[in-house]
């Protein structure tokens, strides 16, 4: 255990210093949600908990050298201080959603930036494939989503694997420029050598409806065997197309995967789920603890 910092005096409580003792003894040890306001009735912070009492009384009792400095910074900013309470975790959890749709706090950072989650999807084109990701659902085609953080990383690592897969690319120089940028394209067809290639796409449309869909992982594994083993390979693209296959395997897990689950468990139809929708069946379905900020 690291050495805590010893204090001269006993470090600030700003919070109990203006609301006072008797204010946080008042507060149920219920579940429920609570709103930090700064100046001006600003709301700074949203946050919920299973136990409002004990959630506040960390916030009242919180020390520099044991919490983030960014709960310092808000604690010290906070002038006004209400609470609600709620039928049930889940309830709270709900609520919260709502109001950070609502007010974007500054010091909140899941579910406050609109339009933040992504929709891939994919369309024939001639004997090629044109994939697209974007903030809104597309009319034409096959889509899917919501996907919430890391779908732009997986839609680049998506890419370069059918590229590496239909041209048996074996260095990065066998790869268009734009698959090799930090930013995935938003839009990019994925076409094989004339005359050569169109075998490789048999089936790949069915697999990538299971993956985008959350059915089945079968993508990645039909990637895996088709991409170039070559040992001579330059390593650079040995480890990058490894590289793409792992976080491919991880957004399918917390994106995909998750989003069927939720769809099987709330009886949704429709294989599309908005980002709003997606927050609240997400927070719904959270466990009961959760970290401040």
């Amino acid at each position: 255990m690291p050495p805590q910092q010893l204090h001269l005096f006993d470090p600030a409580k700003p919070l109990l210093e203006r609301f006072g003792a008797a204010f946080f003894k008042a507060v149920p040890p219920r579940p429920g949600i609570y709103i930090m306001s700064g100046d001006g009735d600003r709301v700074l912070y949203i946050g919920q908990s299973a136990n409002l009492r004990q959630r506040l009384g960390s916030y009242k009792n919180a020390r520099p050298d044991r919490v983030p400095r960014k709960i310092i910074r808000l604690v010290h900013s906070v002038r006004t201080l209400v609470w609600e309470e709620c039928e049930s975790p889940q309830a709270a959890r709900l609520k919260e959603t709502q109001l950070l749709r609502v007010h974007r706090p500054r010091f909140n950072v899941q579910n406050v930036y609109p339009r933040a989650y992504r929709f891939i999807s994919w369309e024939r084109r001639g004997d090629g494939l044109r994939l697209g990701i974007g903030t809104e659902p597309k009319a034409d085609g096959r889509c899917f989503g919501a996907f919430k953080g890391g779908a732009e990383r997986a839609f680049g690592s998506l890419l370069r694997l059918l590229w590496a897969m239909i041209h048996q690319t074996r260095s990065p120089h066998d790869f268009p420029a734009p698959l090799l940028r930090a930013t995935a394209p938003r839009e990019f067809d994925i076409s094989p050598v004339a005359g050569t290639a169109s075998s490789k796409l048999e089936g790949l449309e069915f697999r990538l409806d299971q993956f985008l869909g959350g059915n089945s992982d079968a993508l990645i594994e039909h990637l895996a065997s088709a991409i170039p083993g070559d040992p001579e390979m330059c390593v650079f693209q040995r480890n990058l197309l490894a590289a793409d296959l792992e976080l491919l395997t991880g957004f399918y897990e917390h994106g995909p995967r998750r989003n069927e689950e939720l769809r099987i468990r709330n009886g949704l139809t429709n294989s599309l789920i908005g980002q709003e929708q997606l927050d609240e069946l997400v927070a719904a379905g959270k466990p009961g603890s959760k970290l401040a900020l």
